[in-house]
């Protein structure tokens, strides 16, 4: 046959069209001379049904080709100028299909063609919802779009995982609505990004896939569906229409080749996986009131309030492993180990080691754990995990209640502490209890004002009243300790309408400041008589009002550090220095006879607007250190307890000798004071009288002071023709 007999063979097909359609009813038709198919390459949907006409020639229809999704295949006949029916084939698989004619006219002569069987899927589906936005994007990337890409062994995209929501396999999938996934994030402070980082998002999915369709006219109250993680959701039908679980069906039917879409209200959450963080775990639980306390009281209820962020750029602690001891191990605890109550053990600054070694900045489900693991603590410890037939423990305390999973980690209650080598317990004398009072208006209240107490310079309670009249703490003290008792405004018009006092263990009022605003006191002694000397005020002054910024002085006494007062502290432990202005502040000091040192470390702004008074017990000013023109020295080696009259210390008493700058000091420091090119010669004593550091130098040489630990030393210099001179210094 010629190339114009071909064309007019073409031409006519069109005229028994209708002819071989009533032979061979179909939605698409595919006719064969015998050159080529017409036509050869086109798009049908799911189910719809191709015919194949044979105009001419002898050919059959091969569609078995490896790479079809299914095979077809039509035998040879051979085809009349009206139109031979070879027959017609169903495609209910989408994908590509691909036929020739093994028969007559070769493929390789250009007779073979491509039929694109095309199809709405779930994950189609789920694209194009507009409610269930980041439902729609977590079900596609955790399920449908795990794919190949082609890089596997076949020709074609293939599947790795076992809900394939672009398959051929039928689901219904209940999605949470827009308003549904952003009241869980609200609720549990995450944002879309971190929800979608949950890392158990695969099962948590699964949960709310169903094998199978079932449209809502086929929902029935009662029905359980067993889903596609493992476990079954339950259908009721009420008054208000059905629900899944404790969720409504507020939209349904969104149909798909492969299944069906329900719009729920709520995000479902299976028996055994988290709801909450692991902070909402703890507080929702009756049996762990104690351990909510200590979190808060220590601040690390923010971190157990996070999430698993896996983007890089933000900061964010967890997800945690929690060890939770029950209330019945934290009263155990305290009775145990001395303290006459749980409150006076949750006041002491133990607490912050004790609850560090009960958390793990990563996750271990029950499943995780074998015998003899060793996991890092928060606070960089280990923790020893055992296995036996009385079950699971760390560090030898049993774990009665594992797995209480949470978005961003999991808890385990325990029914005890793990062990605590507390100090020696002999010098410890009880607890103290701080009062905290308003003078008028209860309404008024503190107004969010703070009492933190610290001994030796660790914090061990931290107290915030609002309103109220009064309100009171305890905190365990030890003797020999040095107590502090800071009063931290909160600002505002009522910031001194309220006041605070110190009960020591016997109920005795220690100290009272009804001063507006309330007075700090530094350098309290638990369980000894009082000082000999008493009480010293210290009253700084800052013309800039800056309030001493980046400033502070230490004082010592003969017997140590009485005092570290700063004026920007981090009460809050965000890292965050706290920044109160003020033009004058009065302190109280505890010290004792004998010489004392004013160690000042200068303000970084205006440091020569700052300045202090230092009154002794009688009211007497004994250090006058006020002037603008200057940052305010040191003043060192006063003997407060023996003046009684009026006599003031000016700075000549600082500048006059020789000293060391600067004080505290860091890595170095220099000599001051000295002639050009006297020598001398410098021994450093810790307090325990080591020798840390020595060397010989002229005038204002550096000393390298990098290797001493932090703390109080003693500086032995001995200058040429001149006596040996002590000079008391703080390494920070």
């Amino acid at each position: 046959m010629n190339r114009f007999q071909h064309i007019i063979i073409v031409t006519i097909l069109s005229a028994f069209a209708t002819e071989a359609h009533s032979q061979c009813e179909a939605d698409a038709t595919v006719y064969l001379t015998d050159f080529v198919f017409t036509p050869n390459e086109f798009t049908i949907s799911v189910g719809e049904t191709v015919a194949f006409i044979n105009a001419e020639g002898v050919h059959n229809v091969d569609g078995t080709a490896e790479a079809n999704p299914e095979s077809f295949f039509l035998e040879q006949s051979e085809g009349s100028i009206e139109g031979l029916c070879m027959g017609t084939v169903t495609f209910d698989i989408p994908g590509t299909y691909t036929f020739t004619s093994s028969i007559g006219v070769q493929s390789d002569l250009g007779m073979n063609g491509t039929i694109v069987v095309d199809a709405v899927t779930i994950s189609d589906q789920l694209y194009d919802l507009t409610d269930g936005n980041i439902s729609g994007i977590a079900f596609r990337t955790y399920l449908s779009a795990t794919y190949n890409n082609g890089l596997g062994e076949g020709p074609n995209e293939s599947w790795t995982g076992d809900v394939d929501l672009n398959g051929l396999d039928n689901y219904t999938v209940f999605v949470p609505s827009t308003s549904a996934v952003d009241d869980l994030m609200q609720l549990m402070n995450l944002s879309s990004f971190d929800m979608l980082g949950f890392y158990d998002m695969p099962n948590a999915l699964k949960y709310h896939v169903v094998p199978g369709i079932y449209m809502a006219s086929d929902l029935e109250n009662g029905m359980a569906l067993p889903t596609a993680e493992g476990q079954s959701v339950t259908i009721s039908i009420g008054d208000a229409g059905a629900m899944v679980d404790d969720a409504n069906i507020i939209a349904t039917d969104i149909t798909a080749f492969n299944g069906v879409i329900h719009i729920i209200d709520k995000i479902l959450a299976p028996a055994g996986y988290p709801g909450a963080t692991t902070w909402d775990v703890i507080v929702q639980s009756p049996d762990h009131t104690i351990l909510e306390q200590a979190l808060l009281n220590e601040g690390l209820n923010e971190a157990l309030r996070g999430q698993p962020i896996l983007n890089d750029n933000e900061d964010a602690e967890g997800p945690f492993t929690v060890f939770a001891p029950t209330d019945d191990a934290f009263f155990a605890l305290a009775e145990a180990s001395g303290f006459e109550s749980v409150e006076a053990l949750l006041a002491s600054q133990f607490m912050d080691d004790i609850l560090y070694e009960h958390l793990v900045e990563a996750v271990y489900e029950s499943d995780d754990l074998f015998n003899g693991q060793y996991l890092t603590s928060y606070g960089n410890d280990n923790i020893v995990i055992s296995i036996n037939s009385d079950g699971i423990a760390a560090n030898g305390s049993s774990i009665d209640q594992p797995n209480l999973l949470a978005y961003n980690g999991v808890v385990h209650s325990m029914s005890e502490v793990m062990p605590f080598d507390f100090p020696n317990p002999e010098g410890t004398c009880g607890s103290w209890k701080i009062n905290m009072f308003t003078f008028d208006d209860p309404s008024e209240g503190w107004g969010g004002s703070t009492i933190n107490v610290f001994a030796d310079g660790s914090s061990i309670a931290s107290e915030t009243m609002t309103t109220g009249t009064t309100e009171s703490f305890s905190v365990p003290v030890n003797s020999g300790s040095r107590i502090d008792v800071i009063y931290n405004s909160a600002g505002g018009f009522w910031s001194g309408n309220h006041g605070f006092e110190v009960e020591d263990q016997f109920g005795t009022v220690i100290y009272t400041s009804f001063a507006s605003p309330p007075v700090s006191i530094y350098g309290l002694n638990p369980c000894e008589e009082s000082p000999t000397c008493g009480l010293i005020e210290v009253t700084f002054t800052d013309q800039s009002q800056d309030g001493w910024y980046g400033g502070n002085m230490a004082v010592y006494s003969e017997s140590g550090l009485e005092a570290n007062i700063f004026f920007n502290p981090d009460f809050n432990g965000d890292g965050f220095a706290d920044y109160e202005g003020f033009q004058s502040r009065p302190v109280m000091v505890t010290v004792d006879e004998g010489e004392i040192d004013f160690v000042v470390t200068p303000a970084v702004s205006f440091p020569n607007q700052t300045g202090y008074i230092v009154e002794d017990t009688s009211g007497n000013i004994v250090i006058d250190e006020t002037s603008t023109n200057q940052a305010p020295p040191s003043t060192l080696n006063v003997e407060i307890c023996e003046n009684t009259t009026s006599q003031v210390i000016e700075s000549e008493i600082a500048t006059d000798m020789i000293s060391i700058f600067p004080n505290p000091v860091g890595i170095s420091a220099q000599i001051k004071g000295l002639e050009p090119n006297e020598t001398w010669e410098a021994f450093v004593y810790s307090m325990d009288g080591k020798l840390g550091h020595q060397k010989r130098g002229t005038s204002n040489e550096v000393l390298d002071l990098e290797a001493l630990a932090p703390g109080l030393y003693t500086l032995q210099l001995r200058v040429t023709g001149k006596d040996y001179q002590a000079i008391r210094f703080v390494k920070e």
